[in-house]
């Protein structure tokens, strides 16, 4: 006959064979919550495995249902339904009007996890100066500013798996590792680094338009935490507790003595080691610790890394009249008369197609370094399209911002902002002042079709 143990009551009782934890409690007087009445209709019965896991019946019917949907972690079963095969020590997750509030599931849509322990990688991110030109700049330019960054990272972080815990302030924590998956560490790696390629696409535009260095630092740790919903009913939000965000948050503020931008913990370190390049490494005393830490500097993955995480081969290459050419596309997957942006390291590439013949440049404005075309996916998302998208026409193209008119074949200015204001203002945001200097070419990129194919060069 099992053996049983209640925490946090110290209160121990038997189960007979083919009864129910919750049967058994209530035979026994202890004060198991069980709101539906134990037909798995809620979750307020639920209790946490402490010991004997092994000694619980698998879940089925009702009982799988409702951890799925509430994504319970594999030690929390509900009582009502799991039968115990031996002997069990657990925790009681009810234990007032408060827990009932947390936990019943009646009436709601806003499912509660229990805290866990889980190996996540913890991802801290600051502004480097935020404080002197939030205080320059007006409110609401400061809004725009962090919504267009958070935006813009919140991107990179979730298509790399992670999960954006919070924002606090100018800072942002995000977490890796919720999910199953063996990559955790190397995609939050990934996010750091592609992060930085962002931050540095963004650094013209916040120059031009507001006349500062904009600087991201970045910290990444990994470690065990505990994982589960904090806030009041209808308020929760997944969150992380524990140590690895301490460190985290140091090794991100680290940067700051060090002179870099993104550095990771050794623990971090031992888990991508094959599969990133190094730039450096310091050794540190984090604030509030008492030893020396080592802090890794990470320049990026390896190829065959990258190739794995992005689940594409790499990217084919060729060597071609001097230069070195990376496909691009089959020369019938563009129609005349369309665009196509593609993503690199260092810019976004736009590729348009007119009258049988390709251009390819820079998807940044000289003037105002803001997109000319939108990023292709959301070319099947209309609500996410500018109604006043760039225009190539024949062989120019026409930027949306302030009107400025560019050769696609040699690069060359034709008109330069002829939107704006004479005294070379933009109407609305006098305030920054004449914003017509900076007259650039485009940035063009060459194209090479060759058997049905289209390659791109960056070489100089």
């Amino acid at each position: 006959m099992p053996s049983l143990r209640s925490q946090p009551d110290d209160f121990s009782f038997s189960c007979e064979t083919g009864e129910t934890l919750l049967e058994a409690a209530i035979r026994a007087g202890l004060p198991l919550t069980h709101v539906c009445g134990g037909h798995a209709k809620c979750s307020t019965c639920r209790v946490w495995v402490l010991e004997g896991l092994e000694n619980c019946s698998e879940r089925t019917g009702a009982e799988a249902e409702m951890a799925a949907r509430l994504d319970l972690a594999s030690g929390i079963r509900l009582a009502c339904q799991m039968r115990p095969e031996g002997d069990l020590i657990f925790r009681r997750l009810v234990l007032d009007d408060t827990d009932m509030a947390l936990t019943s599931q009646i009436n709601r849509s806003q499912p509660t996890k229990a805290g866990e322990l889980k190996e996540v990688a913890v991802f801290f991110s600051d502004i480097q100066g935020f404080t002197g030109f939030s205080e320059a700049l007006m409110p609401y330019d400061v809004m725009y500013l962090l919504n267009r960054y958070f935006a813009q990272i919140g991107e990179v972080i979730e298509a790399n798996g992670g999960y954006i815990d919070k924002f606090i302030g100018d800072g942002m924590m995000a977490l890796f590792g919720l999910s199953e998956g063996g990559s955790a560490a190397l995609r939050s790696v990934n996010a750091g680094l592609q992060c930085l390629t962002v931050i540095d696409r963004m650094k013209p535009f916040f120059k031009t338009m507001y006349d500062i260095d904009f600087e991201v630092r970045i910290g990444l740790h990994w470690g065990e935490a505990v994982i589960g919903t904090l806030g009041a009913p209808g308020h929760e939000r997944l969150t992380a507790i524990g140590d690895p965000v301490n460190v985290a948050s140091r090794a991100e503020q680290a940067n700051k003595e060090a002179g870099t931008r993104f550095l990771v913990t050794e623990a971090l370190f031992e888990r991508v080691k094959e599969d990133v390049e190094m730039s450096d490494f310091i050794r540190v005393r984090l604030p509030g610790t008492t030893t020396r830490q080592t802090l890794y500097e990470i320049a990026r993955l390896t190829p065959k890394a990258a190739a794995r995480i992005t689940g594409e081969g790499g990217g084919e290459t060729k060597r071609y009249a001097g230069r070195d050419w990376s496909r691009l596309m089959a020369d019938d997957a563009l129609q005349d008369g369309g665009h196509r942006i593609f993503e690199f390291a260092d810019y976004d590439v736009a590729v348009l197609r007119r009258n049988g013949q390709f251009y390819a440049f820079n998807n940044a404005c000289p003037h105002v370094h803001l997109p000319f075309f939108n990023r292709h996916e959301h070319l099947n998302a209309p609500e996410k399209l500018r109604p006043d998208e760039s225009r190539a026409e024949s062989t120019e193209v026409i930027c949306r911002w302030h009107n400025s008119r560019f050769d696609l074949v040699t690069g060359e200015v034709i008109s330069w902002c002829e939107l704006l204001k004479e005294d070379g203002t933009s109407e609305g945001m006098e305030f920054l002042g004449d914003i017509s200097k900076n007259k650039c070419p485009l940035q063009l990129f060459p194209l090479h079709v060759a058997e049905g194919e289209v390659w791109i060069s960056f070489d100089r």
